[in-house]
């Protein structure tokens, strides 16, 4: 993730662990099924991972369709 700051350099995140998401299939291929975050994503900078920066906590998604 960047995150431009104004009149900085941009700040580059990433995270520290795989981000899954979980859901419930309903039909293949998936048409607008909704998928959650199965556990918050902590951020961290590239260079110090053992620094939590910012945490996503939720990010519904839909998969397939438009």
């Amino acid at each position: 993730m960047v995150i431009d700051q104004s009149g900085g350099e941009p700040l580059i995140l990433t995270t520290k662990a795989p981000a899954k998401l979980i859901g419930k299939l309903t039909q293949y291929p998936p048409k607008g099924d909704l998928y959650q975050l199965q556990e918050p994503v902590d951020l961290v900078l590239p260079d110090d991972p053992d620094t939590v920066i910012a945490t996503i906590q939720k990010f519904p998604a839909k998969v397939g369709g438009l």
